[in-house]
């Protein structure tokens, strides 16, 4: 990454924080952990069951999964595409993991949260600090561990996508991820999804009733009860 996308990045970042400013409700949930620990699956099932949490559809370089639908999942783009967006200051971050390029637009962040709703997205390791930064107040991260390492071994394996030399790659870099669990806010081990489902659909409902997010409905509460 160059300087000249790092200021790409910087005047997103500052234009995003600019339309939220006046959006006390909004936040965004960053989900990760390692490849094959069950984000992905788990957001999903987050998303099906919370009716006004959205999902931010980032951009990639990779190929689509099988089922995968573009704009839906992702935005699967050319790796020259990409690189004309960077370039465009169009992306809040962006990040090169396992050969291919990952970024999340203004655009996806802003769709996903105006209004004061929830933004739900899964991220590789290395972009909580990023979003972190990004949000500030307005991010709250959750890092999803594994039962166990064999346990995510067996995730990984049972995907049948990937050439051995690439799978021990994914598993090298797993455990090493393992470590940065503590970046972040909330701890949840996937082991029975469906408890997964509900300890992360918990933690929603309890950021969305921390008192900085219930400003606008004290207000109106307060300036209602003074106009009485």
């Amino acid at each position: 990454m160059n300087l000249g996308d790092q200021k790409g990045n910087t005047l997103a970042v500052k234009a995003l924080q600019q339309r939220l400013s006046e959006d006390p409700a909004a936040f965004a949930m960053v989900v990760a952990g390692p490849s094959g620990v069950g984000k992905t699956t788990l957001c999903q099932l987050v998303l099906e069951a919370e009716s006004d949490v959205n999902r931010c559809v980032t951009t990639t370089t990779r190929a689509p999964r099988a089922e995968e639908k573009e704009g839906l999942q992702r935005h699967f783009v050319s790796q020259n595409e990409f690189l004309s967006m960077v370039e465009a200051g169009r992306f809040i971050e962006h990040a090169q993991v396992h050969g291919d390029w990952y970024g999340t637009t203004l655009e996806a962040v802003y769709a996903a949260m105006k209004n004061g709703r929830v933004m739900l997205m899964d991220v590789d390791v290395q972009g909580v600090v990023t979003w972190q930064k990004a949000l500030g107040h307005k991010c709250v991260t959750v890092f999803v561990l594994p039962p166990s390492v064999d346990k995510l071994e067996q995730r990984l394996a049972s995907r049948q996508t990937e050439t051995e030399l690439h799978f021990r790659l994914r598993m090298k870099n797993a455990v090493e991820e393992l470590q940065k669990a503590t970046l972040c806010d909330y701890i949840i081990v996937n082991d029975q999804l469906s408890d997964s489902v509900t300890h992360m659909r918990s933690i929603i409902q309890s950021v969305r009733h921390r008192a900085l997010r219930m400003q606008n409905h004290l207000f109106h509460l307060v300036y209602n009860e003074k106009d009485d």
